[in-house]
């Protein structure tokens, strides 16, 4: 699948709505103020005029908003599939809509072929992802062999050794039909080490998990992959694992000094994902995870200059489902600046997207909100929305 960088879409996108809604800069005065406007008009009328011309939206942002809201935000869902039955999960996940399916259990014989009947079913063909940091964390292990932890990457390789491993990996990975690969983990780990991530963070110190995550982006990257650094704004601080609950973190001002620097790097080096963890950031989110915070994804947005895809992550961990049900929860992530709303395990996906499609047509959602984030992902899979 040919992708498109998504930055250039998502931002003639963007400036398409603006003007639909608000007619952005149409009171800007021009150059030397009201005379100058004066006799520019006396031009106008004394010379040879050129053709009239109408200033009109963009186009793509008037195709998206032409789609049904309800294909809409089917695309702002992800939900896991079972790998070892996807004949028949190709057709579940084309009858819901969703835009994004996380593959586990793969099957040992015929992935490559049920992810292409996936992709094949569905009228706009999902991004296919995976969990495959290395070490515990490898879904594709019985298939293509097992890739060391990151921890033990980072100490037992240097860079060129690393590449080296990673990159005929991640190639094999896209030669199955992948797009998205849900890493790095480019959290920082608790000096010493330590942190409720373990083995699955490079370091206690930010430059070699930049440098460590980089190798990593770079080889997904080169296989044509959508890399996912996780978990946005820094796991690897907090005070226990969101898969079991809440999650409290330093105060973001500490982060700022560790936890974001490799997040800053490596979002700045498109096309990349960002997964948004379920964590309490004190002077950020407060006590409602970054997950579904307006506040975390400005700060990945305005202070990061981020404007890739930003996935959830997955809202059935403890830290989201012990308290919030999942319609509510994917409305709250889309709301606050998800384009994913990203589900492992959910009983009723469809009832996450009767929730959103309610929430665009009482208000509760604005519109402006849901068309920002299917411009992106649309774009990542490289599809022009006037020809859907």
């Amino acid at each position: 699948m040919t992708r498109r960088p998504v930055t250039g879409v998502a931002a003639v996108v963007l400036a398409a709505l603006c003007v639909l809604a608000a007619g952005c800069g149409s009171d800007v005065e021009p150059p030397g103020g009201s005379e100058s406007a004066t006799a520019s008009s006396q031009r106008a009328t004394t010379t040879t005029a050129a053709p009239a011309t109408t200033t009109t939206a963009d186009p793509i942002a008037a195709c998206i908003a032409a789609l049904p809201v309800r294909q809409r935000v089917g695309q702002l869902v992800g939900i896991a599939i079972d790998g070892g039955a996807l004949a028949s999960e190709a057709q579940r996940a084309a009858d819901l809509g969703v835009g994004t399916v996380l593959v586990q259990r793969p099957a040992s014989n015929g992935l490559a072929e049920g992810i292409a009947a996936v992709k094949a079913t569905s009228t706009i063909p999902p991004l296919v992802a995976v969990d495959e940091e290395g070490g515990e964390v490898q879904h594709l292990r019985a298939l293509l062999g097992s890739i060391p932890s990151e921890r033990s990457m980072a100490t037992g390789q240097d860079g060129n050794a690393a590449a080296a491993i990673v990159g005929p990996h991640f190639q094999a990975v896209a030669d199955l039909g992948f797009d998205v690969v849900f890493a790095p983990v480019v959290d920082v780990a608790l000096p010493g080490g330590g942190g409720p991530l373990g083995d699955r963070t490079f370091s206690d110190d930010p430059a070699t998990v930049t440098a460590y995550g980089q190798v990593y982006v770079d080889a997904m990257q080169a296989a044509d992959l959508l890399p996912v650094l996780k978990h946005f704004p820094g796991h690897g601080s907090g005070e226990a694992n969101s898969h079991d609950g809440p999650v409290g973190t330093p105060p973001i001002e500490s982060l700022r000094t560790r936890d974001l620097l490799p997040f800053g790097a490596l979002a700045a080096d498109p096309p990349v994902g960002v997964m948004v963890g379920h964590l309490n950031v004190p002077g950020l989110s407060g006590t409602t995870p970054a997950s579904i915070s307006p506040a975390a994804y400005e700060l990945l947005r305005d202070d990061l200059g981020f404007d890739g895809l930003a996935f959830s992550d997955s809202l059935s961990m403890g830290a989201i489902a012990g308290t919030i049900p999942p319609e509510s929860a994917a409305v709250q992530a889309i709301a606050a600046g998800a384009d994913v709303a990203l589900f492992v395990t959910i009983a009723n996906p469809a009832g996450a997207i009767d929730a959103l499609e309610a929430a665009v047509t009482n208000g509760s959602l604005p519109e402006a909100r849901m068309d920002e984030s299917v411009a992106r992902v649309l774009a990542q899979k490289g599809l022009d929305p006037c020809s859907l």
